[in-house]
């Protein structure tokens, strides 16, 4: 059993570094600002998560495991629409804007930051796997990559017909019949 003083840390330290990412201003999250506003010392972070890309990625993904939806008799397009919009207004939402804005920049010259990206999108897919249907990384880079696309790229919002395009497509993609039961 954890701890709970150790749970009420990462959860506190969390918390922080999530309203440090909305406050900032083009400074980056470190390890030092990240103590120091959490009143934390660094080898507690170090121990705990090892790399401040490791700190962004479990904020991030944290607020998505505290937002919960009943899946059960929704059909498979309803579960696929779902994720779809799931992951629109998850780009969205700030923290996430700023957080994914920030690893994708530092990923490139970064092996820690492409590692956090990496695993933030294997636990997606595997969200997707279990809440949806079975999925490849390559099938959910064609399903998803659109919406990263229109966001960050064209800075174009994903709209709601967009979205069901792509529901259409990965309906297609998946091999997914409109009734079947997972």
């Amino acid at each position: 059993m954890t701890d709970p003083r150790i749970t009420r840390t990462r959860l506190h330290v969390l918390l922080t570094a999530r309203r440090m990412l909305m406050e900032r201003s083009g400074e980056p999250l470190t390890f030092s600002s990240l103590s120091k506003e959490a009143q934390v010392s660094r080898r507690t972070l170090y121990v705990h998560w090892g790399t401040i890309e490791q700190v962004i990625s479990e904020a991030v993904t944290m607020q998505n495991s505290q937002e919960s939806t009943d899946l059960a008799g929704m059909s498979p397009r309803e579960l696929l629409r779902h994720f779809l919009v799931e992951v629109r207004t998850g780009i969205n939402e700030p923290v996430t804007n700023v957080a994914l804005s920030t690893l994708v920049n530092h990923a490139a010259q970064d092996d820690k930051a492409s590692a956090s990206l990496v695993a933030m999108s294997e636990a997606r897919i595997a969200q997707f796997t279990a809440e949806v249907a079975p999925i490849t990384a390559e099938q959910y880079t064609r399903l998803v990559g659109p919406i990263y696309f229109a966001e960050f790229m064209t800075r174009v919002p994903a709209s709601d017909e967009f979205i069901e395009t792509l529901v259409d497509e990965g309906m297609q993609l998946l091999g997914l019949r409109e009734s079947a039961s997972i």
